[in-house]
């Protein structure tokens, strides 16, 4: 109220229009004058025949005022509706590149929809992508989002599965032709480790059948493992999707594991502070309806 007074005193130069515009009576803006020169100290409104002439300081303490009643308007006014076509934004996106491979088939949809959304990936490990969400270095992180600590929150994008990759004209190892448990572990492997550490659920897999396989190399991206299966004769088990995908930029034959590892889920983790920020909702749930 205090703010009010001071701002309409300046503008209108008298006090019973400064009440008439704030609806309240001349003896109530009176006080508020007093209080204010209690306050700064300074006689503000200097009594004139028809009227008020603020002091110096009362025109520059009305411009201080002015911000703050603008800006305290603005945190108190409904928020806009949200609109893609509209927005704005960065989204800072942990995904390896099979992620920003499935990300790639909805992509356009995304900035057809929202052509002022920029996208910016980077890949991390794990526990590094978790870190990077509690410390707000990043927005969203896709991929194999388990054991998340209480902080963080997260969706189902979609259910995957594996294929089995190797070159066209593998002498062993064709597309359709079912791959027996065998023929799989005498084969030599390419194996994706993106933490550095090799093994994982297919291993575990033949484990517990009593069987292992070799892994003859390893790299740090899927990409990668599919670029070397398709010049060598080494073979690799990657997400269905990805080899689905890529079957024909590489020239890749595809078969279904002998011993199916179980499906995994791919999500979408972010931080409880974006809890309701709907650009982000907006991303995670575009994602999920193609993908799904």
């Amino acid at each position: 109220m205090l703010l009010l007074v001071l701002r309409e005193g300046v503008r209108r130069r008298k006090l019973a229009d400064v009440a008439a515009t704030l609806g309240v009576t001349q003896t109530a803006i009176s006080h508020s004058v007093v209080r204010l020169r209690d306050i700064f100290e300074d006689e503000l409104f200097i009594r004139r025949p028809h009227g008020v002439e603020p002091t110096a300081r009362a025109i520059q303490l009305a411009q201080i005022a002015e911000k703050v009643i603008e800006t305290t308007g603005t945190m108190l006014a409904e928020p806009k509706p949200f609109d893609p076509a509209r927005e704005e934004r960065d989204l800072r996106i942990i995904a390896l590149d099979f992620e920003i491979t499935l990300l790639s088939e909805v992509m356009e949809r995304i900035f057809q929809e929202a052509p002022g959304i920029r996208l910016h990936f980077r890949s991390l490990s794990h526990g590094a992508a978790v870190s990077a969400l509690e410390r707000n270095e990043a927005d969203l992180w896709l991929g194999f989002a388990r054991q998340l600590p209480a902080t963080l929150e997260s969706a189902v994008l979609l259910e995957e599965t594996y294929k089995v990759i190797a070159r066209r004209g593998h002498p062993r190892v064709g597309t359709g032709v079912p791959i027996d448990l065998d023929t799989f572990c005498n084969e030599k492997h390419v194996v994706t480790t993106p933490g550095g550490t090799p093994g994982g659920i297919v291993d575990d897999t033949l484990r517990s059948q009593g069987r292992q396989r070799t892994v003859a190399a390893t790299t740090p991206g899927f990409l990668s493992t599919l670029d070397l299966v398709s010049r060598t004769d080494l073979i690799a088990t990657v997400p269905a999707r990805l080899a689905t995908a890529q079957a024909a930029n590489f020239r890749l034959n595809l078969a279904d594991p002998p011993s199916a590892p179980r499906p995994f889920a791919v999500s979408a983790a972010w931080h409880r502070r974006a809890s309701g920020d709907e650009a982000i909702d907006w991303f995670v749930q575009s994602v999920h309806q193609h993908l799904a």
